[in-house]
């Protein structure tokens, strides 16, 4: 018995010698989930062998030159095809609100069709992740759905209204437009424009009621695409924020930093984070405890986990507060 056995574990020792591939093969990926109803096959939700751009992208990210920010407005293309969008969405049921949002294979064709889109690109390479051009907007990932629980849960309506929201790293929007909907007025920010553009704002719009002017909506919403040093810099002296949602946007230690830099320039002194996040990134390298090595080192909040999932690679909600 011995003997077959090591006869076995030598042939698959010598098939990974010749055959790296098979070695590399979905080795190093994200672990997310995204909903059932907008995978899609063509659009990869893993980060693939090590010599692909997306685990490339550590090594790459320092040396790229980052997205300006601007200010993203709703297109007459987007606002005159609100009711295909309607068509074309799913819906999440939460205990106080249902929010809706577009189907990745409706969300696919369109990218295939684009001319210059950073998400095509993307897509081009089989990645979630072109350093510095692309980071993920254009799928839900799992810890979306663990904040929007737990701010169903936890907080009334009457906590949101009147409250200044910024969903930083936005990507489909939805915990702004869960906040949008509780009654707060809401900035989304995202690195890509594309993401804004494609995903964000026709997300928003298929869940606004048509008794509401679109005039009034864009008076409570603004949307940013960019870096997040950049798009600090670029709104340096506007609005800071009574609440700060974001989710999975510490998977690059390299950006952990500039994020955290991100928060301590757009809270206010009363204001809350809250962060969901993995404990790590396959892949990547980033990872919850190593952002809170970061929190405890710069000493500028404080922070307490509300929230943990134990299925898969954990998952943890951290509420930071500033430090008094």
């Amino acid at each position: 018995m011995q003997t077959v056995l090591f006869h076995l574990l030598f042939c698959v020792a010598l098939s990974f010698h010749f055959c790296p591939e098979l070695l590399k093969t979905n080795m190093f990926k994200f672990d997310f989930r995204v909903d059932e109803c907008d995978k899609d096959d063509n659009f990869n939700d893993t980060f693939y062998q090590k010599d692909s751009p997306s685990c490339l992208y550590q090594e790459e990210t320092s040396s790229l030159n980052c997205h300006e920010a601007t200010e993203i407005l709703p297109s007459q293309s987007i606002l005159d095809n609100i009711d295909v969008y309607c068509l074309q969405c799913h819906t999440k049921i939460l205990k106080n609100v249902c929010i809706s949002h577009l189907s990745g294979g409706f969300l696919l064709e369109d990218i295939r069709n684009a001319s210059n889109s950073d998400i095509k690109k993307a897509h081009e390479q089989h990645s979630d992740l072109v350093p510095g051009v692309y980071e993920g907007g254009a799928k839900i990932w799992e810890c979306t759905d663990d904040v929007l629980n737990f701010m169903a849960e936890k907080y009334s309506q009457d906590w949101w209204t009147r409250k200044r929201v910024l969903d930083l790293g936005c990507g489909a929007g939805l915990l702004g437009i869960y906040a949008y909907k509780q009654g707060a007025r809401v900035d989304f920010q995202d690195y890509n424009k594309d993401v804004l553009q494609e995903i964000t704002i026709p997300n928003l719009l298929i869940n606004i009621t048509e008794q509401i002017p679109l005039e009034e909506v864009f008076e409570n919403v603004k949307f940013y695409s960019g870096d997040w040093s950049k798009w600090t810099e670029f709104c340096k002296g506007s609005y800071i924020y009574d609440v700060i949602l974001t989710s999975e946007t510490i998977y690059n230690p390299r950006n952990q930093e500039k994020l955290l830099r991100c928060l301590k320039d757009k809270l206010k002194l009363n204001g809350v984070v809250i962060l969901a996040a993995k404990t790590h990134y396959f892949g990547v390298g980033g990872g919850l405890h190593q952002f809170e090595a970061l929190l405890n080192s710069e000493k500028c909040f404080d922070y307490q986990i509300v929230w943990t999932s134990c299925e898969g690679v954990s998952r943890q909600i951290l509420l930071l507060t500033r430090r008094r």
